[in-house]
């Protein structure tokens, strides 16, 4: 079968481009590309498909004069063919200085971003990239090498949706085509085409693939590795969708009730799902919250399931892109923590005693009574009282007491217990959301902690038989 009719063949077989659909051609001037259009156009004339083209070049400005030929040879080739050529030129190297990943990377977000800019322009529902079988024999390839699971041996899709909202999708017209043979190709029909530099460093590691490795396998163990490690990809793709199919079947089962900006499920039923699937369910319930899937390695997968051997837990897997699980009793919890808030700035505020003192910023009051003498019924009142209430020996605190918040290096004695431990971990030890406690109101005489507001007064200023004077506190929200 020669190459434009098993172009023609990938393009109808996988349905990547429709009679009348316009498209969107990334042409960066090398033979994949070069060749891809001159095989889509040959298939548009003779098969009558009314493909409306658009050429489309991006200048990453990363090799100097040989970059800004390649733009003009692809603008050249455009106006050859009387097609409408876009194109734009970019700084890839100071964009690197502000984002994270490789120049590889940022390369390609940045390529692909300026191809969907274009396409929303010009309402194109295609994009056609230039990828082909080897490409794909080295995507499985190094994944292979770093580590994957099912959905990384999937390799390279020949149609991945880019946009539901706008019905956009990328294509790869020459995925089932050897390298080979496009360069058989372009040599027979004479058609020129531009060389990549940087294409022969092998201090990238896909040009290391390409150059090293995958010739070495094909002379010292398999002749038709390329063929091999690409028919890897399409099987592990067809299993991978098959299962994605179920997984998400299983997740609608084991959906429960979620706030906004996070997907609650099941912790027992996740557990009890045979690994394959947990690994998508836990994909499903990321895409959701973030539109679209980052990398996740299989330690984040081991630490959630790990999370459902807990009851309850103050552990936190943290993924990429901010986002947290945890299980909380039988729901496991994926959510984007919302960003901290500021604690209130509150100077220590003296305490009336006896009487009333606002807190506006708290938005609470304090209220104080002092009772002399042997007090009747003390005994049945602490074991009555609630949180907002505490009765201090007045002989044992110093005045004037103060209110303010927590602050580094706070200790207390907490009653019932024989020594002093920092406050947080007190806060810690009895289960004080993190949240919460930088708003906590802290009653001190000096440095020393009277009270922790709500939750419990010092050991030493406890009342006891010898107790003369006791100071009654209540707290109150206004």
């Amino acid at each position: 079968m020669n190459i434009v009719k098993k172009v023609f063949s990938t393009v109808a077989g996988y349905d990547l481009i429709r009679q009348k659909e316009t498209v969107i051609l990334a042409i960066s001037g090398g033979p994949d590309s070069v060749a891809m259009f001159h095989i889509l156009n040959e298939i548009n004339n003779y098969q009558k498909c009314e493909w409306k083209f658009y050429i489309a070049h991006l200048n990453h400005g990363l090799r100097g004069k040989e970059a800004d030929d390649d733009e003009i040879f692809v603008k050249e080739l455009a106006a050859s063919h009387r097609l409408p050529f876009i194109s734009r030129k970019i700084d890839i190297s100071s964009m690197k200085a502000e984002q994270k990943g490789s120049i590889e990377e940022v390369a390609r977000d940045a390529r692909h971003n300026f191809l969907k800019e274009i396409a929303m322009e010009v309402k194109a529902s295609k994009i056609a990239l230039a990828h082909n079988l080897d490409d794909q024999a080295e995507t499985v390839l190094h994944r292979i090498i770093r580590g994957t699971g099912l959905r990384g041996l999937k390799g390279i899709s020949p149609i991945r949706l880019l946009s539901r909202k706008n019905d956009l999708f990328l294509i790869r017209p020459l995925i089932e085509t050897e390298r080979m043979e496009i360069e058989e190709y372009l040599t027979t029909n004479k058609i020129p085409y531009r060389i990549d530099s940087t294409n022969i460093d092998t201090s990238f590691t896909r040009n290391r693939l390409r150059h090293k490795l995958i010739p070495l396998m094909e002379k010292e163990f398999n002749p038709k590795v390329k063929f091999a490690l690409f028919k890897l990809g399409q099987t592990a793709a067809s299993f991978y969708i098959l299962l994605r199919e179920i997984a998400n079947e299983i997740f609608e089962n084991m959906k429960m009730l979620s706030s906004e900006g996070e997907v609650c499920i099941s912790a027992e039923e996740f557990a009890k799902t045979p690994p394959a699937l947990q690994t998508l369910i836990t994909d499903k319930a990321v895409k959701i919250l973030l539109g679209k899937l980052p990398q996740l390695n299989f330690e984040h997968y081991l630490e959630i399931l790990s999370l459902c051997g807990e009851q309850t837990s103050n552990r936190v897997v943290t993924l990429p892109r901010g986002l947290e699980v945890k299980r909380d009793t039988y729901v496991l919890k994926f959510y984007k923590p919302k960003p901290a808030e500021q604690p209130p700035k509150l100077a220590p505020q003296q305490i009336k005693i006896p009487g009333k003192t606002v807190i506006k910023k708290l938005n609470i009051q304090i209220e104080t009574e002092i009772m002399e003498g042997k007090v009747v019924g003390m005994a049945d009142y602490i074991q009555k009282k609630d949180y907002t209430e505490e009765i201090v020996d007045l002989d044992k605190v110093k005045k004037p007491l103060k209110l303010r918040l927590r602050k580094k290096g706070d200790v207390f004695n907490p009653l019932g217990t024989t020594g002093t431990c920092k406050l947080k971990k007190f806060f810690i030890d009895s289960r004080v959301p993190k949240d919460l406690r930088n708003k906590v109101p802290i009653l001190t005489d000096g440095d020393k902690i009277v009270w922790v507001v709500g939750y419990r007064i010092a050991n030493d200023v406890k009342i006891t038989e010898k107790t003369n004077r006791v100071l009654k506190l209540r707290v109150s929200k206004m």
